[in-house]
């Protein structure tokens, strides 16, 4: 029984850490951050941009990954 999330050790340079910090500052969960920033080849600006339209959540999403906005169909959730 290890349960979800175990910890998981990532051995990163001091420049790809201080990467990580960044993206951690602007918000994001640092294993996220961290997640995206390996996922995206080490590429802070397409890591922070994958975070920010919602990280590897929007994958999940049964509708496509649509994050809303002003479609018409938007407010049958309410009926």
């Amino acid at each position: 029984e290890g349960g979800e999330g175990g910890a998981q050790v990532l051995r990163l340079s001091e420049e790809e850490m201080a990467a990580v910090d960044r993206l951690t500052e602007m918000g994001f969960d640092r294993a996220e951050a961290a997640q995206a920033y390996l996922a995206c080849d080490k590429n802070e600006a397409l890591a922070a941009n994958l975070l920010m339209d919602g990280g590897f959540n929007m994958f999940d999403e049964a509708d496509g990954g649509d994050m809303g906005g002003d479609d018409e169909g938007d407010d049958d959730m309410y009926d």
